[in-house]
């Protein structure tokens, strides 16, 4: 197929012979094999501060609850300006 092509662009017969094996020996046609991809790094963990748990905007604040943990998740909660936090949610059972 690729002779056929390489003829079709007006190379002669020797030309695309040598266009042919030239690809076939460098192994463009071929497959290869790749490695299998490296386990990711575990991720490290990290405690998240109070500082870290507000966000705060002129017209209210973002809190963050929960510790990351399947039992009590991370959860953000939008608190308008003057409005009182809730409480956090209860555990899950």
């Amino acid at each position: 197929m690729a002779a056929a092509l390489l003829l079709d662009k007006g190379m002669d017969r020797v030309g695309a012979a040598l266009a042919l094996v030239a690809m076939l020996a460098s192994g463009c046609t071929a497959a290869r094999a790749t490695s299998p991809a490296p386990a990711p790094a575990a991720l490290p963990t990290s405690a998240i501060t109070s500082d870290q748990r507000v966000v705060a905007y002129p017209h209210g604040r973002w809190l963050l609850y929960g510790d990351g943990s399947a039992a009590s998740p991370f959860a953000w909660v939008w608190i308008p300006t003057g409005a009182t936090p809730p409480p956090p949610a209860p555990p899950a059972r």
